[in-house]
């Protein structure tokens, strides 16, 4: 991998007009009291890798809002417009993520008749006066998405723009998937969310939607003071080599949660 990308040095979220003094930078699944109380510019985790797809591409993943329970409704989870969610870039080795931004920014918007309806979502086939079931983003399969948030993905090298991208290059506009309502309201999730993959050309994807939370941890016995169920810190090679049980609890305090997932992948060549 080139040198750039092995010295990615951090991805950090900026939030947009808050006084944070310097050094205060820090987020993990509410871990930070004080970024706890702004879940929507909270980051659960940040993921680099090479595309399991392409080997000469790089995958980044932030997830934001943890601990989403699905059944939230009628106010479902969403990302924030007055957080600019970056991801920060050190190509040159020298500590500093400052050579590189790539930057995602949502817009909300309330659509008609949803600005009446104290609901974000609705919709099932066939039943007349409502929308019918949501199975896609824009269009007429999207009239049941009451809220739907749209965004821009901005990349800048060497403090210069180098690209503010709204579309893909199709000419689609950029939505973010939704939280997944139920099966009434949107039948098919899978292909509701699949619509939110975009291809900006030169190699270049992005998903920005909810995800499941694919963290393991058990929260219960690890935050009772460490009342670890087993003890640690070493594993035997037999309990190291099962995928299939937790040798240090018995509950994923995560299991059945989401986050919301920001994802670029990138060509490694556009980082020299």
């Amino acid at each position: 991998m080139k040198k750039g990308i092995r010295a990615l040095a951090a991805m950090l979220v900026l939030l947009v007009g808050f006084p944070w003094p310097p050094g205060a930078w820090g987020a993990s699944h509410r871990e930070a009291p004080l970024i706890a109380l702004d879940p929507a510019a909270d980051i659960t985790d940040v993921y680099a890798f090479r595309s399991w797809d392409d080997g000469s591409k790089v995958v980044f993943i932030m997830n934001v809002i943890p601990s989403q329970v699905p059944a939230s409704g009628p106010n479902f989870f969403n990302f924030d417009d007055n957080v600019l969610y970056t991801f920060h870039f050190d190509l040159d080795g020298d500590g500093r993520a400052d050579d590189a931004f790539i930057e995602f920014r949502f817009t909300t918007e309330i659509r008609s008749p949803f600005d009446d309806l104290p609901i974000a979502y609705g919709g099932v086939d066939p039943v007349p006066g409502l929308p019918p079931a949501i199975t896609a983003l824009d269009g007429p399969g999207s009239v049941g998405l009451g809220l739907r948030q749209r965004y821009s993905v901005r990349f800048v090298r060497n403090g210069q723009e180098v690209a503010n991208v709204t579309t893909d290059q199709n000419g689609k506009r950029l939505f973010a998937v939704p939280s997944n309502v139920g099966p009434r309201t949107m039948p098919n999730y899978a292909a509701l969310a699949s619509q939110g993959a975009y291809d900006l050309g030169q190699g270049v994807r992005v998903f920005a939607g909810q995800r499941e939370e694919t963290f393991y941890i058990d929260l219960g016995s690890t935050f009772d003071t460490l009342n670890f169920r087993a003890a640690p810190p070493v594993l035997t090679d037999a309990q190291d080599a099962n995928d299939g049980a937790n040798a240090f609890g018995i509950d994923d305090g995560f299991e059945g949660l989401n986050v919301n997932t920001i994802a670029v992948e990138i060509p490694i060549a556009l980082f020299p």
